[in-house]
């Protein structure tokens, strides 16, 4: 099987794979683009056809087209497997993927248990009730209720039981792990009993769990919503419902309306606002913000007015901003949501997205409209309320604007605004632990070693043997990787990238991927500026190692000063003399370039 990975690995070029997902664009040897992992403005994220890897220089992500894969879809690595090998037409044997195979048999009994409340709603006479609520008293279409194959589990003993186990022979454990229900007295009693079924299907169209609703002729002391527990296939904060249907929809108008709950997407998507999808409650996860952001740039939140006050929508608003999501919110004063939004007047509810506001406004006018400024107490309480919106705030630019605007609104001077934020700001501080303290900063030294073979290593590697470097590499990482160059070429014609990396002891491989990985393009694309660049870190390794050497001397001088050896005293003068005029003449070259700022 190892032969396989390897093969189908062989046969995938990644630069092809990711940019399927995210546009790259062309770097020197290399290309970039803004990584998919994170937010970012200046693209990071860079990738090497000739490694055959990624890494963001952002937030450190790195790997091969399976990590890729297994990251930004959030699957395992049988499962990223199985696609790369279906596209590369590589047919594998017998694979046993252990944690992949139990997701397999979930997935299939979800799908079988959606089959089964799929086909109680529509041909069951115990499923007529619940079909009657939904066409009638919710205008929800046959073909809306066949797209979204909602079902009614029946509140009748074993009838779920005898399909799962009876006539499908699934295994009694895996129901328990997909959390369709529990056995009590060796039956199994379905979780859903008497409830709408909204199957939760992931953004690839697996049913990853269920939604269930009761209807308004059900026992009051039913609980009104209910959904799958967590489970190794569901996970409410990586979900967004209709995700799989209305991607491409998204994708079209760049744009994509969040509402809360099942029925507000069904009926929204029905009355042809395709690019709605919902949410678990009124917060966004930083799960579902990347998700969201691989198809989109901007969202509408189509929520409840209350989610203003709720702090944890108020985080997932800061997550997706530094997602670089444009967030806006829709105004439903006329309506309680956007369900009844759409079935009483759509046109309005158009007009109400066309007219969203910025989410900033929103928050900020909806807490302001809660006080009467006239009163003290009432300014406390807004000012308690208003500073953590404010702080939260990621783009300092658009920080500074609000703080304006909620100054105005005060009637006192921005800067009292500014520093009780700043207040904020220290506290948050003071609660985190500065672990970066602890992490090791490179030295200029080995800045400029690196960046030596990086532009070796990205034009022409030979230039490190003609020029006669090998003396400058005194840091344990350059000074090693150069080591195995020389070892390398010595048996070579010439220099190739990828069998370079299989040549490279494996503890080295990693810093010498990040070399080849820089983004050099605007360098490399200049030729003038190439030899300027490479000039410079030989001349400021040189002015580095006469600094090493006339140290080394001024320990020598001490001690023949103390032990009276005046012929050595003398001599080791001599050489401190030269070596320091030596230096100044390199000084007075004035060399710059981009090396003298990066390495600081």
């Amino acid at each position: 099987m190892t032969d396989q990975v390897d093969e189908v690995k062989q046969k995938t070029d990644i630069v092809s794979l990711i940019n399927d997902y995210v546009p790259l664009k062309k770097a020197g040897r290399n290309y970039k683009a803004n990584c998919p992992f994170h937010g970012e403005k200046t693209p990071s994220f860079m990738v090497s056809p000739e490694l055959q890897i990624y890494k963001c220089f952002g937030c450190g992500e790195t790997g091969d087209v399976y990590s890729f894969l297994e990251k930004y879809e959030g699957i395992d690595f049988g499962e990223a497997l199985r696609f790369l090998a279906e596209k590369a037409g590589v047919k594998l044997e017998s694979f046993q993927g252990g944690e992949q195979d139990e997701k397999e048999r979930l997935y299939k009994i979800n799908s079988l248990a959606s089959y089964f409340y799929h086909y109680v709603l529509l041909k069951h006479p115990s499923g007529r009730g619940a079909l009657d609520y939904l066409t009638k008293e919710r205008g929800i279409t046959p073909e809306t209720i066949e797209t979204f194959q909602l079902g009614f589990s029946p509140d009748v003993a074993g009838a779920l039981e005898g399909f799962l186990i009876g006539k499908k022979k699934i295994n009694s454990q895996d129901i328990d792990k997909v959390g369709l229900g529990f056995f009590k007295g060796g039956r199994l009693i379905d979780k859903f009993r008497g409830r709408l079924i909204f199957p939760l299907f992931d953004h690839r169209g697996n049913v990853a769990g269920f939604a269930g609703r009761v209807l308004p002729t059900a026992s009051t002391d039913m609980a009104k919503y209910i959904n799958s527990p967590e489970t190794p296939i569901y996970h409410k904060s990586n979900l967004l419902f209709g995700l799989n249907f209305v991607k491409g929809d998204i994708k079209k108008e760049n744009e994509a309306v969040i509402v809360e709950g099942e029925l507000d997407m069904i009926s929204s998507w029905q009355a042809g606002f395709k690019n709605t999808l919902a949410i678990k409650g009124s917060a966004l996860t930083e799960e579902q913000t990347r998700l969201i952001g691989r198809f989109c740039k901007k969202i509408i939140l189509s929520l409840d007015s209350d989610f203003a006050g709720d702090m944890a929508a108020r985080r997932g608003i800061a997550v997706a901003q530094k997602q670089g999501l444009e967030i806006r919110v829709a105004r439903l004063s006329d309506f309680k949501d956007p369900d009844e939004a759409v079935r009483k007047n759509p046109e309005s509810y158009k007009k109400a997205l066309t007219d969203a506001v910025g989410v900033w406004d929103f928050i900020i006018d909806s807490v302001f409209s809660k006080h009467n400024l006239s009163e003290g107490e009432d300014m406390a309480k807004v000012s308690k309320e208003i500073i953590p919106v404010l702080a939260s705030i990621p783009d300092k630019i658009v920080q500074a604007h609000y703080i304006e605007i909620v100054a105005n609104r005060f009637k006192v001077p921005a800067q009292v605004v500014a520093e009780e934020i700043d207040l904020v700001g220290k506290e948050a501080e003071e609660k985190k632990v500065v672990t970066f303290l602890q992490k090791e900063e490179k030295t200029r030294q080995q800045l400029l070693e690196e960046r030596l073979l990086t532009i070796a290593f990205q034009t022409n590697p030979e230039v490190l043997l003609t020029k006669k470097v090998g003396h400058f590499f005194v840091t344990p990482l350059p000074k090693r990787i150069y080591e195995v160059f020389e070892e390398y070429m010595k048996d070579k014609k010439e220099f190739s990238v990828s069998d370079f990396a299989h040549f490279l002891p494996q503890e080295l491989v990693h810093g010498y991927a990040e070399m080849t990985l820089k983004d050099l393009a605007d360098i490399i694309e200049d030729d003038e500026r190439l030899v300027r660049e490479f000039d410079v870190c030989i001349t400021e390794l040189e002015i580095l190692s006469l600094r090493r050497q006339l140290e080394a001397l001024s320990a020598k001088i001490r001690e023949f000063e103390e032990k009276g050896e005046k012929a050595k005293l003398e001599d080791t003068q001599k050489k401190f003399s030269e070596l320091s005029l030596k230096l100044s003449k390199f000084k007075l070259k004035g060399n710059g370039g981009i090396i003298l700022q990066e390495a600081q």
